[in-house]
């Protein structure tokens, strides 16, 4: 995370607050900053190259775990791309 509490970058992990649902039960996503919008939004991508926006101030950094979980998600391709 960059300098300051609520200022996150490009790369950086975050956990969208605002995605987590009670009924039925889901955890909240996951995300990489892709692109900081502007002052109050930013931009997120899941390991499966989702995308979506959100307020900043529904995000807090994610834990190692989680950040581990997501790159391990990630499909790593070798090679060219057929």
């Amino acid at each position: 995370m960059t300098a300051g509490a609520a200022q996150y970058g490009r790369g950086d992990y975050v956990v969208d607050k605002s995605t987590r649902k009670e009924r039925p039960p889901e955890p909240a996503w996951v995300g990489r900053v892709q692109t900081v919008v502007d002052d109050e939004w930013v931009r997120l991508v899941n390991p499966h190259s989702a995308e979506w926006i959100t307020r900043k101030k529904d995000l807090r950094e994610a834990s190692a775990a989680q950040r581990a979980a997501y790159d391990s998600a990630v499909p790593y391709r070798v090679g060219p791309r057929p």
